[in-house]
Order: structure tokens, then sequence, then C-alpha cells
């Protein structure tokens, strides 16, 4: 269901900023089996054997501080498929990113990922749900492998996720070595009705590298659509008393078609 990096959060540029990408480049793209309710997060239950699932994703940032004073626009298709009942598997095209600067415009073609999700227990047999994930990613710079544990509980027309991601980065480049990241997101969404979702959404990310670090949070609200054939879900999220070097804001949108 979610892209690479580049959807959870647009590329940041210049090489500077490398660092700040760690833990952010490939939890998104994990997906659940349900349509999804969450952009940044995944919720616990695995895509069903034999089923899969195309999602088309999209998202624009924007950043006012140096070094990355830009807007990105990023594009990425994923594809996951059910290999058995509480496992699955997915893989990430590489992504498109095109940012304007006041200066020049640039396009480039990024990284890709490859993940798999385990769910140890199907909230719709407990009260709550448990799985992991595995989130390897390749790109231009750097090569990235990430484990998250995934936790949710639904109470009543809501549900309740929560995501936590370590990860370490290894940079092509000898200068930025290896780097180390954190990272936490909470989530909650109300089923207004069988169609239509609204929720909000809450990332805080911890990178370090070689006695640099960066700490960034997001907040904002999403809204999902789910009519049986495919999925829309949206989402605005914003920086909250956050670094120069990292987006200002991030709108995120994905679509999902089952097969």
């Amino acid at each position: 269901m979610r892209p690479a990096h580049s959807c959870h959060r647009p590329t940041l540029s210049g090489m500077s900023l490398l660092l700040v990408a760690i833990v952010l480049t490939a939890i998104s793209w994990v997906t659940s089996a349900s349509a999804g309710r969450f952009i940044n997060l995944v919720e616990t239950a695995a895509l069903p054997a034999g089923t899969g699932e195309v999602v088309q994703a999209a998202a624009f940032s924007t950043c006012s501080g140096l070094p990355c004073r830009s807007d990105v626009l990023e594009i990425q298709t994923g594809v996951e498929y059910g290999l058995f009942n509480r496992f699955h598997v997915g893989f990430a095209l590489p992504n498109v990113a095109t940012s304007w600067t006041h200066e020049a415009t640039s396009t480039v073609v990024g990284g890709t990922a490859f993940w798999g999700l385990y769910n140890f227990i199907d909230p719709e047999d407990k009260d709550w749900g448990l799985s992991g994930a595995a989130i390897f990613t390749e790109g231009p710079h750097t090569r990235s492998g990430e484990f998250a544990l995934l936790l949710e509980k639904p109470v009543g027309s809501w549900v309740l996720v929560y995501n936590g991601v370590a990860g370490r980065s290894w940079s092509h480049l000898a200068e930025f070595g290896v780097s180390d990241g954190l990272a936490h997101s909470l989530g909650a969404s109300y089923e207004i009705t069988t169609t239509f979702f609204l929720g909000l959404e809450a990332d805080w990310y911890l990178a370090k590298n070689q006695g640099w670090e960066s700490e960034g949070r997001y907040m904002g609200p999403n809204l999902s659509v789910d009519t049986g054939r495919l999925w829309i879900t949206a989402s605005a999220q914003f920086a909250i008393g956050a670094e120069e070097v990292i987006p200002d804001q991030v709108f995120q949108t994905q679509v999902g078609l089952p097969f």
C-alpha cells in the first residue's frame, strides 16, 4: 500500500539531508489487508493468501529553510501480494521526484523497496492486533534496513494504531558512513460510514550519524474513501517545531486497486 520513502516523507534535497530520511524510507510502503485508513501508519492485518494490491502514491512537500529551500513532487508505484494467510510481501518501483527552487528545476529517479509483513495476532480474532515488518531499501545514495512493530486497537467505530520503527542506513558515500534512526507514529481513525473514514496522524523521528543528529515531528488529518473496488487516502502533515532541513508541510495521496 505505501511506497517507499518518497511517499512517507518526500525526498529532501541535498546530500546533507540523507541522514534525516533514514527511518522515513520504508514503513509507509508496508500495507495492511484492508483499505489504507492512514498514510504513514500501517494496520496489523495481512493480505489474504492469493490476493494482491497495486498502489499509486504521490506526495508534495514544501521546505522554506536552508539548505532545502524547495518544493518537491514525488510519484511512486508499489505492488503487494499475500503469500500466506498471515504473511504478505511487496516491492516498490523507483520513485520519480521533481524539485523546484528559485534557481532551477530538476528531476531524479530514486530507489526501490522490498518488504514483508507477518501478522501474529489478528484484530478480527482478538480485541487487538500485533504484527512485525521488515523493510529493505536501495537508493542512489543509500542502502537501508528497517524493522517495525505494529500495534492496533479497535474501539467501536474507532481504530487506534501505533508503529515503532528502528533502522540503519549505509551511505554509498564514505563521508556519511552509517546512520541509525528511530521513529514512532500514532494514529486514530473514525468510521463515519462503511465508505468514509476520518483520522489524525502524528510522527516523531530521530536520526543520528557520527555525532550529528536530527529530530522532527509531524501531525495532521487524513481522509480515506473505500468503494470496494478501489480506495483513496489523502493527508496533510505539518511540521511541529521542526528543524530547517526538513519539509514544513507534506501533502500525500494514495490510490489502491485490489486484485
